[in-house]
């Protein structure tokens, strides 16, 4: 568990993983290994387990999001800081391993985000091991936001600048069963002409 950093509350333990029998309990453990290796590191990267580019790569266009995915944003009120925050982390944290390519949850974060994390999102890819342990598993991991509030001792909100924690409930299914529990994270949001946008995915 990653524990919140100078304000807000600790981040909450992430889903365990329910099996019966000791082969499942072991598929189950290498797809929840393989699930947090990509929700739960690297978040300096602005998505957990991306690797940045090498020196000197280009980087790639991002690819477009299948009509297929499981996984659902809602349209932000670009007004409301919540209502951004809130669509973010249903974009960031979901996986639809069976439908969607590595690098989807760029392309469905970057109408919600700064131009400094959009890149930072968009020269990032997945470890390559954990994603296709996760689509072997058939992993679809889909968040649903309860909450967003402004963490305890965080900074006043400015004009262009705010600082959200977002609460949400996580359902995870695989091949070894589905599991429900609690998830979360803190995010920067600065404002950008009429509309806010996540400038920084601060922790969990």
């Amino acid at each position: 568990m990653i524990k919140s950093k100078g304000w807000g509350r600790p981040a909450p333990a992430r889903p365990g993983y329910q099996a019966t029998g000791s082969r499942a309990r072991r598929t189950a453990a290498r797809c929840g290994m393989a699930m947090m290796a990509v929700l739960a590191a690297g978040c300096a990267a602005g998505h957990p387990a991306a690797r940045p580019a090498a020196p000197g790569r280009t980087v790639p266009a991002q690819a477009p999001v299948s009509p297929a995915s499981l996984v659902r944003v809602p349209r932000p009120d670009y007004a409301d800081p919540a209502s951004v925050a809130s669509a973010f982390y249903i974009a960031w944290a979901s996986v639809d391993a069976i439908h969607d390519g590595p690098d989807a949850y760029a392309a469905r974060c970057a109408p919600l985000t700064a131009p400094s994390l959009e890149r930072q999102l968009a020269s990032s890819q997945p470890a390559t091991a954990a994603w296709q342990a996760m689509r072997r598993s058939r992993l679809v991991s889909l968040v649903q936001v309860r909450a967003v509030t402004r963490p305890d001792g965080a900074p006043a909100t400015a004009p262009s600048v705010t600082y959200l924690r977002v609460y949400a409930t996580r359902v995870t299914v695989t091949t070894a069963g589905r599991t429900t529990g609690s998830d979360g994270i803190t995010l920067q949001l600065t404002r950008s002409g009429r509309r806010w946008l996540v400038s920084a995915v601060l922790f969990y």
